[in-house]
């Protein structure tokens, strides 16, 4: 499993000539990391006198925050196996027009899924997003860097995700599906140009 790895095993399989993990995949482990950071920040306002008024509000971003890793952390293994599935159908025999016929439904199947994958990390890394403002706002100010980090990381992923749902929408025969894809990125984008601007705007007030 892609997660299983050491990181500097994940790193080398990245690099080499093999076909997963890839983009997509690199695009969730982001987000994930993204989230993590995330989480560390609430974790270090918990508990703490000062922020007794924002406890419930930071338990439940927390909460949300923690999910959405473990979440992230699953597509990175999807992502590998959608696209395996995809270079697995692209390999079957095509020379008679049955096969050539069964070949491409095998495609499109797995082609599908390569776009709903990294599709559901953008959905994700965007919600990540969206968690760093109220935790830059109203977070322990200590680690406002880190926050900072975590907004533009998601951001990244959200962007990397989108990447990889385009260039499997290219060859999708699909047109309710890349119709529906195309505009849930276009939201996602909009999205995240309003709130990433605002959450910097605080980490770098803050920050001087």
């Amino acid at each position: 499993m892609q997660t299983e790895r050491t990181i500097r095993e994940f790193c080398a399989e990245l690099a080499s000539g093999v076909p997963v993990p890839g983009g997509g995949g690199a695009a969730a482990l982001v987000g994930a990391l993204a989230a993590a950071l995330a989480s560390m920040t609430l974790n270090y306002t918990l508990g703490r006198r000062r922020f007794e008024r924002v406890e419930a509000e930071m338990l439940a971003l927390l909460a949300r925050a923690d999910t959405i890793r473990a979440d992230l952390l699953d597509l990175v293994e999807r992502d590998a196996d959608a696209y395996q599935a995809v270079v697995d159908a692209q390999g079957l025999p095509k020379g008679a027009p049955e096969q050539a016929a069964a070949r491409e439904r095998a495609v499109q199947r797995a082609l599908a899924e390569a776009v709903r994958v990294p599709l559901r990390a953008a959905v994700l890394a965007a919600d990540v997003l969206a968690l760093c403002e109220p935790i830059a706002e109203r977070g322990n100010p200590r680690l406002i860097s880190d926050i900072g980090v975590a907004a533009l990381l998601a951001d990244a992923a959200l962007q990397a995700a989108g990447l990889n749902v385009r260039v499997n929408l290219a060859e999708l025969r699909d047109a309710g599906l890349e119709s529906e894809s195309r505009a849930a990125l276009a939201r996602l984008t909009a999205g995240a140009n309003e709130v990433r601007p605002r959450v910097m705007a605080l980490v770098n007030r803050a920050l001087g």
